[in-house]
């Protein structure tokens, strides 16, 4: 019941969850679930709810000395796992170790379990060094099963289009999962040199799925990318997500030229941090319509944008209600973060709803006593999709109102703007031939 529970309010901050190759999930049997780690404690429950089983994990062991949440993650079946970060004593080592073997006989019963293989939680768009938690999780479950049924071990890529704000989307990309008791069966006798191929095979399947940088000097740049490759239909394309797939076809460009020929990346890089610093002094963002379009089209554009801003005062209305939870949420939330965006989430729908939830039934109780149990009661069952409203709408009304103290900035400064969508569309084309030898490449991954 707490499983469905926390999977439906994590539905509520992240309404979007889209899973490319669900055919690859194993439906029961002992299962293995690894992942990128970038989203603190909301991970488990994206992995727990693409499995649609009871996914048991291992998690760092300060955790569960947290009052309440130390208890909920017993409850649900977690193990604790003692990271020499976490706890310098001579007894981590062991004590992980037994947690490992613990997860290992789990998964020999058949129950699906999981594993962070990175060992922590960050925000850089690359999978940091990949340990080896996972292989011998599986080694152990293959020694008490003794070859018995297969042991599924299915990596996960977790990309989140903006994990910090309320109601992003999310893409899960399934890899090819790998079949560990056969893995160990053909290297029998040679248990070390298969954890560690098992280990790399990990890591590089759980970077074919997620946004990922060798390099980590790309990580500024990738942003500008976005706005600056040509687009192409990607074979694996799902509608929603589609900015997602796309971030990840770029990262995955920059590696391939970063490895091919380096000198060539090297000077577009060059060139888009130069182009970058030249829109800061003008005061624009490389995402402006200004950059894409001029005369009718522009003004068009502005125009319909502006237009949806118009209906303001349901969302004046629907800020003015919730400002007082809102405003608690963003002061309470923050006193816990860690630094980063890791932990921006989690806090927010941890404080979020309590907040908000008082609040309705504070407004019912309130509404009640004026107008009645009927009234009351349809007033408040609008307010959480008055909120919804209210939030899209002001995130639309920002972007109108940062395009058009773009444009009065370089209205009377033609030849600078001129200037400036020159060398955008220059960048563009070189980017443009780039894109074209990387799907020439990988012919596979795009459609025509």
């Amino acid at each position: 019941m707490l499983r469905k529970i926390v999977r439906r309010l994590i539905r509520i901050y992240y309404p979007s969850i889209h899973i490319s190759h669900p055919e690859r999930l194993p439906k029961e049997g002992a299962t293995l679930y690894i992942a990128n780690h970038s989203n603190s404690l909301i991970d488990p429950v994206i992995i727990g709810i693409t499995a649609n089983r009871p996914v048991r994990f291992l998690a760092k062991a300060p955790l569960f000395k947290t009052p309440v949440l130390g208890a909920v993650m017993k409850s649900i079946g977690m193990i604790p796992a003692y990271r020499g970060q976490d706890d310098k004593s001579s007894s981590s080592v062991r004590r992980n170790v037994e947690s490992l073997n613990v997860a290992g006989e789990n998964l020999a019963k058949g129950l699906p379990m999981g594993i962070f293989p990175e060992g922590k939680s960050h925000d850089m768009p690359h999978v940091e060094q990949v340990k080896t938690g996972a292989a011998r999780i599986a080694q152990r479950a293959y020694e008490l099963i003794e070859g018995n049924g297969p042991i599924w071990i299915v990596p996960l890529g977790l990309n989140f289009e903006d994990k910090a704000r309320f109601r992003s989307r999310v893409w899960v990309s399934v890899a090819e999962p790998v079949d560990a008791a056969a893995w160990f069966a053909k290297h029998k006798g040679k248990e070390k040199q298969a954890m560690r191929e098992l280990t790399h095979t990990l890591d590089e399947r759980i970077k074919s799925v997620v946004v990922h940088l060798e390099d980590a000097r790309w990580e500024p740049l990738l942003n500008d990318l976005e706005w600056l490759a040509p687009t192409y239909e990607s074979e694996e394309k799902i509608a929603p997500v589609a900015q997602v797939q796309r971030r990840k076809n770029i990262a995955d460009a920059i590696n391939h030229f970063e490895a091919v020929d380096a000198d060539r990346a090297e000077a577009i890089t060059a060139k888009v941090a130069a182009h970058h610093e030249a829109l800061g002094q003008a005061g624009i963002r490389i995402s402006s319509p200004l950059l894409r379009y001029s005369g009718l089209a522009l003004v068009g554009r502005q125009f319909l944008k502006t237009v949806r801003v118009m209906f303001g005062l349901p969302a004046l209305v629907g800020t003015l209600v919730h400002l007082i939870p809102f405003l608690l949420v963003r002061v309470t939330a923050p006193r816990f973060q860690l630094p980063g965006k890791a932990t921006v989430s989690f806090y927010r729908l941890i404080f979020g709803l309590p907040f908000y939830g008082g609040w309705y039934v504070g407004a019912w109780f309130l509404l009640n006593h004026y107008t009645g149990y009927e009234t009351a009661t349809m007033c408040v069952t609008v307010l959480p999709l008055l909120g919804v409203f209210s939030f899209h709408y002001w995130l639309n009304a920002s972007e109108v109102v940062r395009s058009l103290r773009e444009e009065l900035k370089l209205i009377f400064d033609s030849e600078r703007l001129a200037r400036l969508r020159e060398e955008n569309r220059a960048i563009k084309k070189e980017i443009a031939a780039l894109g074209e030898e990387f799907r020439a490449a990988f012919p596979d991954r795009f459609s025509d």
